[in-house]
């Protein structure tokens, strides 16, 4: 960097909030800015770009502001480069600090643009000063205790002292405007003050005019009271009615007045206590003031009561008035408040667990894309051994398996979560599905280290064609989950995992249901976890916090697509010598199953693509091209087409292509349409839907549309032109 032409400021800030603020106000000012986040990495940048000056916080982990200041001025090729601190400066010891460490000058916080930018042009504009004034004064001084070593040149000294001075001003300043503030709203106080006191005078004089106006109309008080909405009463000291209002008979459901006066006032209490307690505090101050209690109406309903009463003698009166409606829309809040914190709290620890979650994620989804990219790049290498070659293909493949299971399930959770799975219920071979999954981790077993452990596998009936009406892929898809869960945290001993039947126990007691379990010999679970082991993002560390692979979402899809199945799932699990999962489903048996083999092509049976002309609907170029490179040394014909659209158009065009590869999503026109419109030209002609969805509703909406086949991206080789074989030989046997 030209340093005759150099504008760059480094800045030392451990904060990226406070950092991101001072480079937005210091490119605004026209200068460029270098950002480290603590000492260190300020103390490099420096020694880089020798930047026209370095702004530095003070408490920053590894190196702190006045180490940095102090290695700056100690580097003779940075010393005359002016090093400000960024502080509150609040007591003279920082003050002192900043002249020993050799600071030039400080900025104080909080900093408006107008003062920092004045600051920077007066420190840029001396900066000559700077270099020119090398003689350095040194001066020891001793504070609280502690002594001060500090050599500094003049400029240095009278920069520290004009920014201790600023700063002073500055808060000079802030306490005027406080004041001021305070004055003014003294002054409105005072004002308010006057209005109250003003208006209570009118109440007053208000009071007497009513006062006056009741004594003056004295004749009318019964009136008055036999229209009054509270209930009004007089009663003898022993609680006999001398004189109730309407309001009061009606408050109580009494069907009149004579029906309701021969009765004392303490029969209407629901409880003695309420009634001992009432006449008490009457008896001691001789009046009660919002006394609440649960009256009896004539109807025998509860009555929640406020009663205001005064005793004069041997006489008491008062009024009655009814909260009940008051008091029960109180509860309804109340159970509502309730109701309402506890979705906040469940809403609180929701965005807790989403936001450990997405770091997982994050950590989860860069594991496979850094294998990915890592061996890609390493494949590119002319001189990269055979051998080697076929390891980094091989790291990539699992990688791209992995990284495409972990997008599955997080699209999975979400289909779960909308309610947009569907179960398929079909005929499904029991046995020949365990089978296949204990043959599938029986080879994975060894090249995860766990050759030591014994994998075992135990069904409740041995007939191999035992068939029961459910949805094979989701009940593969929960023991898969459970037997990966168990091999993750089980490191010796055993794994084992089975069915057997029982009666449900939450249905009909004749029902019958099949249990499946995985059980394992891991590191198990505590009473605590396993009551949040099922919830989505939950993930559950060891006593040792070994971190385990994974996002947590395995156990909640499972616990999901078990509710979909019409079943339950639940943990038994000890601390130390491991779990045991079980989950059921409805037992619906097959009888007499027809047994299906389907046939699979070998590569010698497959037709010969020569000459043939395939039409590949496509909008992502790598997609085309790497169907394209799959049907390489066939020899077939290959065209292309970028959405629906052109698909429709090749196929009027060319009579002579033979099968359609489709993808779904596509630009203009997508597959579905794009297919109906084909069948219409040509309804005899395959197309078969290549997609990259993976759920089982999209292949029911394929399987509705016109489509011949389905294949699922990534598309394996040996899949596409075993499909594609098949539909050519109907065509053409």
């Amino acid at each position: 960097m030209d340093k005759e032409q150099n504008n760059l400021i480094v800045i030392a800030e451990d904060s990226p909030t406070q950092a991101e603020k001072l480079k937005f106000l210091l490119n605004s000012f026209g200068y460029e800015v270098a950002y480290g986040i603590n000492g260190r990495q300020a103390f490099e940048l420096a020694k880089k770009y020798l930047p026209i000056m370095i702004i530095t916080d003070i408490i920053m982990p590894e190196m702190d502001g006045y180490e940095l200041c102090r290695k700056i001025k100690a580097d003779e090729k940075l010393r005359q480069i002016p090093v400000v601190l960024l502080t509150v400066l609040t007591n003279s010891k920082d003050i002192l600090n900043g002249l020993e460490c050799g600071a030039d000058n400080y900025i104080m916080k909080p900093y408006d643009e107008k003062y920092l930018l004045t600051h920077l042009q007066s420190i840029t504009a001396n900066r000559h000063i700077l270099k020119e004034d090398q003689l350095k004064t040194k001066i020891d001084i001793s504070f609280s205790n502690k002594e001060y070593s500090i050599s500094l040149t003049r400029l240095q000294i009278l920069g520290m002292l004009l920014s201790t001075y600023q700063g002073a001003v500055s808060k000079t300043r802030e306490l005027i405007n406080t004041q001021e503030e305070l004055n003014t709203l003294n002054f409105t106080l005072e004002q308010k003050i006057k209005e109250k006191t003003r208006d209570l005078l009118i109440e007053v004089d208000a009071q007497k005019q009513i006062e006056e106006a009741i004594k003056e109309s004295e004749h009318k008080y019964r009136n008055l009271i036999e229209n009054a909405l509270v209930g009004v009463f007089s009663s003898t000291s022993e609680g006999e009615f001398t004189f109730v209002n309407e309001a009061l008979v009606n408050m109580l459901e009494y069907p009149s007045m004579l029906e309701f006066t021969p009765r004392k006032i303490q029969s209407l209490f629901i409880n003695n206590k309420n009634n001992t307690d009432f006449f008490n505090v009457l008896k001691k101050k001789h009046q009660v003031k919002n006394f609440e209690a649960e009256l009896i109406s004539g109807t025998g309903k509860k009555k929640i009561v406020i009663i205001n009463a005064q005793l004069k003698g041997k006489t008491f009166s008062g009024m009655i008035a009814d909260i009940t409606d008051r008091k029960e829309a109180e509860e309804k809040e109340r159970k509502y408040r309730e109701k309402l914190f506890v979705a906040k709290e469940e809403a609180e620890e929701s965005n807790r667990l989403k936001s450990t979650f997405l770091q997982n994620m994050s950590h989860e989804i860069r594991t496979p894309i850094n294998a990915i990219t890592g061996f890609s790049g390493l494949i590119a290498d002319p001189d990269l051994p055979d051998e080697q070659k076929k390891e980094f293909i091989s790291n990539i493949s699992k990688s791209s398996l992995n990284l495409l299971s972990l997008i599955d399930n997080i699209l999975l959770i979400a289909k779960l979560e909308s309610e947009k799975i569907k179960i398929i219920s079909e005929k499904c071979f029991l046995n020949r599905t365990l089978a296949d999954i204990y043959t599938s981790f029986q080879k994975d077993k060894n090249k995860k280290g766990k050759g030591s452990i014994e994998f075992k596998l135990k069904t409740g009936n041995k007939d191999l064609d035992f068939a029961v009406l459910t949805d094979p892929s989701r009940v593969n898809q929960i023991i898969s989950n459970l037997l990966s869960n168990a091999f993750k945290f089980t490191h010796r001993g055993s794994i084992e995992f089975g069915y057997t039947f029982s009666s449900d126990r939450e249905k009909d007691k004749n029902g019958k249901e099949i249990e499946f379990y995985v059980k394992d010999t891991g590191i198990g679970l505590s009473e605590d976890q396993k009551e949040y082991i099922f919830e989505r993002f939950r993930k559950v560390e060891n006593e040792k916090e070994k971190i385990y692979e994974g996002t947590g979402l395995g156990l909640a899809i499972s616990k999901k697509l078990v509710s979909l199945l019409d079943g339950v799932i639940w943990i038994e699990s000890e601390v130390g010598k491991g779990s045991t999962f079980y989950f059921t489903i409805p037992l619906q048996v097959i009888e007499k199953p027809v047994r299906e083999i389907k046939k699979k092509i070998t590569p010698a049976e497959r037709i010969s693509l020569r000459g043939r002309k395939i039409l590949v609907a496509e909008d992502n170029e790598l997609n085309y091209l790497l169907l394209k490179a799959i049907m390489t040394g066939t020899e077939a014909e290959i065209l292309c087409a970028r959405d629906g659209i052109e698909a429709v158009e090749s196929c009027m065009v060319n009579d002579d292509i033979e099968i359609v590869l489709m993808d779904i999503c596509m630009p203009n026109m997508d597959g579905y349409q794009a297919t109906k419109e084909i069948k219409k030209i040509r309804k005899s002609l395959p197309v078969i839907a290549v997609t990259a969805y993976s759920m089982n509703d999209e292949q029911i909406k394929s399987q509705e549309s016109e489509f011949d086949d389905f294949l699922t991206k990534p598309v394996k080789p040996d899949i596409l032109m075993d499909t594609i074989s098949k539909h050519l030989l109907k065509r053409n046997p």
